[in-house]
């Protein structure tokens, strides 16, 4: 999906999780390749970079999404389920651990700085929450067959491209995307306690 459309979609669904007009959502898309910067960007370092960057909502530095990329965007009610940003976070870390390790990777859930998903001392996934209202929106980027040399026209999250890996590079061949996004919708169902029923975007771009 189109960033910029994908993105006016997630601040629809906000607007409507927060009048209680729709449940929570999970948006679970890829795009082509964008760079964007959340609020943690030092605007005055954009022009040190080639490539356009897309300035949003979210947590954290700049990051790199595309093709080989599951992007998940998280519109949760978080006074509903009465937890907190940081809790929510945890859940997901969680999940995608546990998903993971059904690949034989271990993964470990960081914080603060270096808040994503981590292999060792790689980064595999990137997370980024943003929250208005009582809603989040924004969410995590697993890299799974990514294109890894995008990630060196930047800084991602702040830090040497070096650092990032992808389940490929980690398991040393190509990953069936569906079957991974099966997968963790079912470890995110465990980790929530709650079935989470897939549809098709169209059923939610209006």
């Amino acid at each position: 999906m189109d960033y910029m459309e994908c993105l006016g979609m997630q601040r629809r669904l906000n607007d409507l999780r927060n009048e209680g007009k729709v449940g929570d959502v999970i948006i679970a898309t890829e795009h082509e390749d964008t760079y964007t910067a959340g609020i943690h960007f030092n605007k005055e370092s954009e022009s040190a970079y080639s490539v356009p960057i897309i300035r949003v909502e979210r947590g954290g530095h700049l990051t790199y999404h595309g093709r080989g990329q599951l992007v998940l965007y998280f519109i949760f009610n978080l006074k509903d389920r009465g937890i907190n940003v940081k809790q929510l976070i945890e859940q997901v870390q969680r999940a995608l651990n546990e998903t993971l390790r059904k690949y034989g990777v271990s993964g470990e859930g960081r914080m603060f700085k270096e808040t994503g998903v981590w292999v060792g001392n790689r980064k595999i996934c990137s997370i980024g929450f943003a929250v208005k209202g009582f809603s989040t929106f924004h969410g995590i980027a697993v890299n799974l067959n990514t294109d890894l040399s995008k990630f060196f026209k930047i800084n991602p999250c702040d830090m040497d491209a070096a650092v990032m890996t992808s389940l490929s590079h980690e398991t040393g061949h190509e990953i069936d995307e569906d079957e991974f996004l099966r997968m963790f919708v079912g470890d995110l169902s465990a980790e929530f306690g709650e079935e989470i029923r897939t549809k098709g975007c169209d059923n939610i771009k209006n």
